[in-house]
């Protein structure tokens, strides 16, 4: 079959457990899945085990990093917490573009604010991350997102120790702006 769907095999091989899991044990029914013939999946299938275990492992730390260099605030709030979530979050998620780490991003602030687990300012914290990658990220020429907490204090804050005190409950608008080659930002 295609060189596209070896690669589109090789990928999710990579980024879901579950899905390796399976192959391993039935490499031919993970192959027609993907439309591959027995003989290009059995050469996939001769991947060792632990080759495939180190090489997801590697992406997966590689995709993190990334990902935590985009999301400084998240990071900040969510800690320690912050790997488990994106290990649950990228084991079903795969981007498509080639801004890999943006669309990472992008879509794991959307996971952060329809999960359970974070607490309604880590959520809100990833909404305005989100808002400001897209915004930068498309050339769209304004984003309005609304809030419910007061972060106007970020700048401050972002060079201390995190602490949800510091973030009163408030409605508040975050706007980013572009005009005439200029981009402006507000917390309103």
């Amino acid at each position: 079959m295609s060189l596209r769907h070896q690669q589109d095999l090789l990928a999710r091989l990579y980024t879901d457990a579950e899905f390796r899991a399976k192959f391993l044990s039935d490499p031919q029914a993970g192959g027609r899945e993907y439309e591959l013939s027995a003989a290009e999946t059995d050469e996939i299938a001769t991947i060792v085990p632990e080759e495939l275990e180190f090489f997801s492992e590697t992406l997966f730390w590689k995709r993190l990093r990334e990902t935590e260099k985009l999301l400084p605030l998240t990071k900040k709030a969510l800690a320690d917490e912050f790997s488990g979530y994106f290990r649950r979050f990228s084991g079903k998620f795969q981007p498509k573009t080639v801004k890999k780490h943006l669309e990472d991003a992008v879509a794991f602030c959307g996971y952060l604010r329809k999960s359970a687990g974070p607490d309604d300012l880590t959520k809100d914290l990833a909404g305005y991350e989100r808002a400001r990658l897209v915004f930068f990220g498309s050339g769209r020429r304004i984003i309005v997102r609304r809030l419910r907490f007061d972060l106007r204090r970020l700048p401050e804050i972002g060079r201390n120790p995190f602490s949800a005190e510091n973030f009163p409950r408030r409605q508040t608008i975050a706007v980013w702006l572009r005009t005439g080659g200029k981009t402006r930002h507000f917390l309103i």
